[in-house]
């Protein structure tokens, strides 16, 4: 009996340290919840009382009334925000820290809306994988939500869906057909937002998008332009010479702020070193960087701290436990001489991603003991899956062998979550191909230039209304690509 009961308590103490070596974003605590309840949390239609600023005061007149009076409808077949719409929506709950949410998230605090609960309810509301909208539960009449530059609130008006309300919003929000992303769609709307850093450490985006496997104006912008659930940021970087010497800088901004030549010395989110960084890839949330010779993911909240997550943060232990026994793999492959002199135990935050063979994979860096070799490190592949909180999508759907086959020269490849449109990196240009009955077409759509030493460190894709949705966004920063490019 005593035995057993030694055995629980060994049991109970062991889960409370594992647990507590477990970071959590924003102190958020995912609930396990039924869809139907998900659902129900939302379920009805809703009117737009105010709009707020990020700082909680209610917005002038002219810029409140697109919003003002208008609806929004939630059930298990539409989701619906004033004139965005969002078809065959899945819920998801996560229970967070109100306070810590908010000044993560979107820089201001629980206390300007009025928020005294330590914890809120905030639904996601999703659709293949595309984020429509998160919202906050302030009660079960009352909603908050962000479109990126203001704050609305919402006030449930009925536990129904206004069936009247349903067919105005979709009459009006569009001329055309709504369809659903996951639905066999005859209107196929695919684009990418192709992420790429120079030998120069320069960046730049590019925008590829077609409509029904025609290819729309290949378009591009400088620095990156990065989609996240908060609105579109851009990360970027720049040198400034002094006479004090040259200095490196990283830096990430919502792009409701200017990031003009004058307005960067005012910018928070910026890491200013002597050391240059690289940025080796970037997600909605994380940039991968290499300095210094180190690697290093960085939250793109806060990258002027310049620390780097522990791999733990994004993998739990388990992350950690692979990074290890992937670097004793890698240890044991390498002479005896080189196996002596190289450190045992990598460190925990020196990790990035990288492309290979049409997929991200997840690569550590292991120091040798001094400099008595040619390199001073080695980099071995993390023999793990990417946590989705690095990258969300990072499908193949054509098999590489079957690429190389076609396109001998083939470097990587990317293709699109609706099958329609593929594109092949090969030296030194990047090849756009349509896709019928999961084949690449014979002749490409389009070839895109690329510069000696460009590497591709960001695809992020949108289909169906997403595509155009972003596109809107695209066609206010980005200029036609130059003939000398294509």
């Amino acid at each position: 009996m005593k035995l057993r009961y030694s055995n629980l308590f060994i049991t109970l103490i062991y889960i409370f340290f594992l647990t507590g070596c477990i970071k959590v974003d924003f102190n958020i605590e995912e609930k396990i919840v039924p869809p139907e309840d998900a659902v129900n949390a939302l379920q009805g239609t809703w009117i737009i009382e105010k709009c707020l600023s990020l700082e909680g005061k209610e917005e002038d007149a002219s810029k409140a009334s697109k919003y003002l009076g208008k609806y929004a409808l939630f059930d298990n077949k539409i989701s619906v925000l004033g004139g965005d719409i969002c078809i065959n929506p899945e819920y998801k709950i996560r229970n967070v820290g109100s306070n810590d949410y908010l000044l993560s998230k979107y820089k201001t605090s629980a206390e300007k809306f009025g928020l005294e609960k330590e914890k809120i309810d905030v639904v996601t509301v999703t659709s293949k994988n595309q984020v429509f909208y998160d919202f906050i539960i302030i009660d079960y009449n009352n909603l908050l939500v962000c479109t990126g530059d203001n704050f609305l609130y919402l006030h449930k008006v009925s536990d129904k869906i206004d069936k009247t309300v349903k067919e105005n919003s979709l009459r009006n929000s569009s001329k055309r057909k709504i369809k659903s992303v996951t639905e066999e769609d005859s209107l196929l709307r695919s684009a990418v937002l192709l992420g790429i850093r120079s030998s120069e450490n320069t960046y730049k985006t590019i925008w590829v998008a077609t409509r029904n496997k025609e290819l729309k104006p290949i378009m591009y912008t400088e620095q990156l332009f990065v989609p996240r659930m908060k609105g579109f940021w851009e990360v970027g970087a720049y040198k400034e010479v002094t006479n004090k010497g040259t200095t490196s800088s990283i830096y990430a901004n919502s792009l409701t702020s200017p990031t003009s030549e004058k307005s960067k010395a005012k910018m928070k989110n910026v890491l200013t070193e002597k050391v240059e960084r690289r940025i080796t890839f970037i997600g909605n949330d994380y940039i991968g960087t290499e300095y210094d010779s180190r690697f290093q993911v960085i939250p793109i909240d806060n990258i002027g701290i310049g620390k780097g997550i522990d791999i733990s943060d994004i993998a739990n232990e388990n992350g950690y436990t692979a990074m290890l026994r992937s670097s004793e793999a890698f240890i044991s492959s390498l002479d005896k001489d080189k196996s002596k002199l190289i450190m045992k135990n990598p460190r925990r935050d020196n990790f990035t991603l990288q492309r290979r063979n049409g997929h991200w994979i997840m690569k550590g860096r292991l120091d040798y003991k001094h400099y008595a070799q040619e390199n001073s490190y080695e980099d071995f592949d993390i023999n793990i899956m990417i946590p989705l909180k690095l990258i969300s999508y990072d499908e193949l759907y054509i098999p590489w062998s079957e690429i190389k086959s076609r396109i001998p020269e083939a470097l990587d490849a990317f293709v699109s979550p609706n099958k329609d449109i593929a594109l092949i990196e090969g030296k030194g240009s990047i090849y756009v191909y349509s896709i019928k009955d999961g084949k690449l077409s014979e002749q490409p759509l389009k070839k895109v230039y690329l510069d000696e030493g460009d590497s591709i460190v960001m695809a992020e894709w949108a289909i169906g209304e997403y595509a155009e949705k972003w596109e809107r966004f695209v066609g206010q920063k980005f200029t036609p690509l130059g003939e000398e490019f294509e």
